[in-house]
């Protein structure tokens, strides 16, 4: 079993959003509690499997971030 620490909530903004908010992947939405945010690990792959998200998505300018507890940003698809 994994720890916390190396678990990181996403974000995403797309057109019409001026800041990020919290993303619950597997329903493909926004969330406006932490609580139901998705949580990955910081991995190569899942940083190829959120830039291909990004990517599919690029007709709304889809970006994700992963971000941990503290709010620090440590990855952001192109």
């Amino acid at each position: 079993m994994q720890g916390l620490a190396n678990l990181f909530f996403t974000y995403v903004k797309y057109d019409g959003q001026k800041n990020f908010c919290a993303f619950d992947i597997n329903e493909g939405r926004p969330v406006h509690n932490l609580i139901y945010a998705t949580m990955v690990e910081d991995t190569i792959e899942n940083r190829l499997k959120l830039q291909e998200l990004a990517t599919a998505n690029d007709s709304i300018n889809l970006t994700i971030q992963l971000r941990g507890r503290n709010g620090r940003i440590v990855y952001q698809t192109q």
